[in-house]
């Protein structure tokens, strides 16, 4: 990660702060942004706050991100992957993680029975679900690829339900709004709070010999 990209991480990490760490939280990201934005965060989050978390891969196989984190040297060993895509992906590669698959993308309204079923931690040496303290899906508009909008509404609910209520869980949401208006609406309606990572400013970091347009992060709570 380069400097610009620390200093967005700061203000990402203040945003979430102001929502006391728990809670859904609606992101508007760029689609051209997912994955460096989900780097931002796991290392915000696994290694700068020492949370541990879970992270649901329904876009690319969790081996990708796996492999991003350890390019970048960021610390995540208390992450928990459950990769719904791996068995429908070319990329095969082997990668140490804690990770639990699921049957696929298809039929993500069983996902959070999946979820409260695999608990690695029950050996008292890895983390499990119930030490996540945080949820991340690695791309939300990728549900609609294989199922249809009801079924991505209930799976959706019953994913907040899962960590919002009983853990008091930091559950984030992550779309473009602007690809995917439909599924923000109703992702709005399951969050108290939401972020947006599209307005840019103009700012000049520490010896850069020019200006640079870096993202501006706003934060919003309702009510």
């Amino acid at each position: 990660m380069n400097e610009k990209d620390l200093m967005l991480m700061e203000e990402l990490l203040k945003a979430m702060d102001a929502s006391g760490l728990n809670g859904a939280i609606l992101v508007d990201v760029p689609s051209t942004q997912f994955v460096r934005f989900n780097i931002m965060l796991l290392r915000g989050l696994s290694q700068d706050r020492g949370l541990s978390g879970l992270f649901v891969s329904v876009d690319r196989p969790h081996q990708y991100m796996v492999h991003l984190l350890s390019m970048h040297q960021i610390k995540a060993e208390r992450l928990m992957y459950i990769d719904a895509i791996s068995r429908f992906s070319a990329d095969c590669k082997i990668a140490p993680a804690n990770v639990g698959f699921v049957d696929g993308p298809f039929h993500i309204d069983k996902l959070p029975a999946a979820m409260s079923e695999y608990n690695p931690s029950d050996d008292g040496k890895k983390t499990g679900l119930k030490d996540c303290r945080y949820a991340i899906i690695d791309n939300l508009s990728a549900l609609l690829t294989y199922n249809s909008f009801g079924s991505v509404e209930l799976f959706l609910r019953n994913f907040v339900k899962v960590f919002e209520s009983p853990r008091n869980a930091l559950v984030l949401l992550v779309i473009d709004k602007e690809k995917s208006a439909p599924l923000y609406e109703l992702a709005k309606t399951l969050c108290a709070s939401e972020i947006s990572f599209r307005q840019t400013i103009e700012v000049k970091a520490s010896g850069d010999s020019g200006v640079k347009t870096i993202t501006d992060i706003t934060y919003c709570k309702k009510g």
